[in-house]
């Protein structure tokens, strides 16, 4: 009995076989195939539909954590980048300092100089001074005057300490130094004002003094060796019936910035009294 079950199994599944091959090659099943696919069409798309957000969600959460990942290596490749320009740009401007200070050695050969950074700067308002990261450990001393290091007069050491100097700029209010116009040698007092400007007092009506003459150190006094650059004139006014010039000087140097600078070690001031 089961075997003839099986032979008429295998007979109809065989015989449905060849009904479908010839079918097919006939079109005889194309109206099913139609009805089929205008009944699943929608139910598919509607799936699609359905799971179109969770697939895009999941493409999404994909590219976030893609993207994540190239912007952090991103972010350490620009740090990598940033790094390796700074230590660059240090380097440069390390050999400029270098080549500043042997410049102005080479300029002023029989000169002695000390290199300092500015660690500090006179919080109130009516002193202008600084401090450095050089004392008298390293040979420092009241009364040496200090110099940028391109070469422009900052100022004077006014204290002392074993690992720090403080320096009271030439802007100063209590500063001054005798100065003098380089072109026509018109000689006077640069003196600094609450406003941090310099003024050169003491300047005869009739001098020969114009906008963009370089001022300098005279020297006379004893104060200050001569020669020292402290600025330019901006400007000159002769009030009526005065006998002296107001005339005005601004520094070479952004004296308000300073990061580091020259201590002129080989000039001790005179001391009062001194010929």
């Amino acid at each position: 009995m089961l075997r003839v079950r099986t032979r008429t199994w295998f007979a109809v599944v065989v015989a449905a076989s060849l009904l479908f091959l010839l079918g097919s090659r006939f079109d005889v099943f194309d109206p099913l195939e139609n009805a089929v696919m205008v009944v699943a069409g929608p139910i598919d798309e509607g799936l699609r539909d359905v799971t179109r957000p969770v697939a895009d969600f999941v493409n999404n959460v994909t590219d976030i954590n893609r993207l994540k990942d190239e912007n952090q290596s991103l972010r350490e490749e620009n740090e990598r980048l940033q790094g390796q320009v700074a230590s660059l740009q240090d380097a440069d401007t390390q050999r400029q300092q270098l080549e500043l200070l042997n410049n102005i050695r080479e300029a002023k050969p029989d000169d002695a100089f000390i290199s300092a950074n500015v660690i500090a700067r006179e919080p109130s308002n009516s002193q202008d001074m600084i401090a450095i990261d050089l004392g008298k450990g390293d040979g420092l001393a009241d009364g040496m005057i200090v110099i940028t290091r391109q070469g422009s007069f900052v100022g004077s050491i006014t204290r002392v300490l074993d690992d720090v100097a403080w320096v009271t700029m030439i802007t100063d209010p209590t500063a001054g130094v005798s100065a003098v116009i380089q072109s026509s040698r018109v000689q006077g007092v640069v003196v600094g004002s609450p406003d941090g400007t310099l003024t050169m007092e003491l300047v005869e009506d009739t001098a020969d003094v114009k906008e963009g003459d370089l001022v300098l150190t005279s020297g006379i006094g004893g104060r200050a060796p001569a020669g020292e650059v402290i600025g330019r004139v901006v400007d000159v006014r002769n009030p009526a019936q005065d006998l002296f010039q107001s005339v005005h000087v601004e520094p070479l140097a952004d004296l308000s910035h300073l990061e580091g600078v020259l201590v002129l070690t080989s000039f001790l001031p005179l001391e009062p009294g001194q010929p």
